[in-house]
């Protein structure tokens, strides 16, 4: 009598490469398109001055943009996200999307003292950083006697990026959006999926590795290398998504308002 065959998913390293990886490369992959449509498209509306106007607000576009194509692209991955991140009793499975993660999100930013240490943690973190890499960068330029070692041309594009939208606008994109968007891809999903294969220690270094590549640039990688892993360990010790949200939220926000501020 002929037996079925059962193949294992997901045995090789390859495979599980692949499944931790895929919701990176899909999230990127439109963002990336969702940003280039939207770079075509704006200069394009049928409103009377709009070039000069896109020309005279290149940086804020830019950032809203980024934003916008963020929401985009990780809209993209809100199942695979409750999947991952959802703990049992928390997600009612027949309800719609937006309803689990409404649901979800309710449950999981009730934490107490915890929530508000993290909330600390990220304020603290973020300035120390901050500082930690502009000594670096100082350093190395003095050394090298060049412009670019760790104050690359590209980090100054982007800090110049940043820093160019309006308070409000400011707080909304980098405040909200971009840590709820970032947390979700790289804490709600990657994290968990690096956990279903491999021990804690390798889920926090790897998801903070691929989230400091994500910036693009050698200040941020470092800074959200360092910034990953304390997201990761937060979301662990705790067992509460919100906890890495409010921290990024809080390290956003803290940076922004200084540079703001010192502006």
């Amino acid at each position: 009598m002929d037996k079925k065959r059962i193949v294992q998913k997901r045995t090789t390293l390859l495979q599980k490469l692949a499944y931790i990886v895929r919701p990176f490369v899909v999230y990127m992959l439109i963002k990336t398109v969702a940003m280039l449509t939207l770079a075509m498209v704006i200069p394009a509306l049928p409103v009377p001055g709009i070039e000069a106007w896109v020309e005279s607000n290149a940086n804020m576009l830019s950032a809203v943009v980024n934003a916008a194509a963020s929401v985009i692209g990780v809209s993209f991955l809100l199942n695979d996200f409750l999947k991952e991140a959802a703990v049992s009793g928390e997600i009612d499975i027949d309800a719609g999307v937006l309803r689990q993660l409404f649901r979800f999100f309710g449950n999981t930013f009730r934490g107490g003292k915890a929530l508000a240490l993290c909330v600390i943690l990220g304020v603290v973190s973020a300035f120390a950083l901050n500082i930690a890499i502009g000594l670096a960068s100082q350093f190395m330029t003095h050394v090298s006697q060049t412009q670019g070692t760790l104050g690359s041309e590209r980090y100054e594009a982007v800090e110049q990026i940043l820093y160019s939208v309006p308070l409000l606008l400011g707080l909304v994109l980098y405040g909200i959006v971009s840590p709820l968007v970032e947390e979700i891809v790289f804490r709600g999903i990657i994290f968990n999926r690096i956990k279903r294969f491999y021990a804690v220690k390798t889920a926090v270094i790897f998801s903070a590795l691929l989230f400091g590549a994500f910036h693009g640039n050698l200040p941020q990688f470092i800074y959200g290398t360092c910034m990953g892993m304390l997201l990761a360990l937060c979301y662990e010790r705790t067992g509460r998504f919100g906890a890495p949200v409010l921290f990024h939220m809080a390290a956003n926000v803290s940076v922004f308002l200084a540079a703001f501020v010192t502006a």
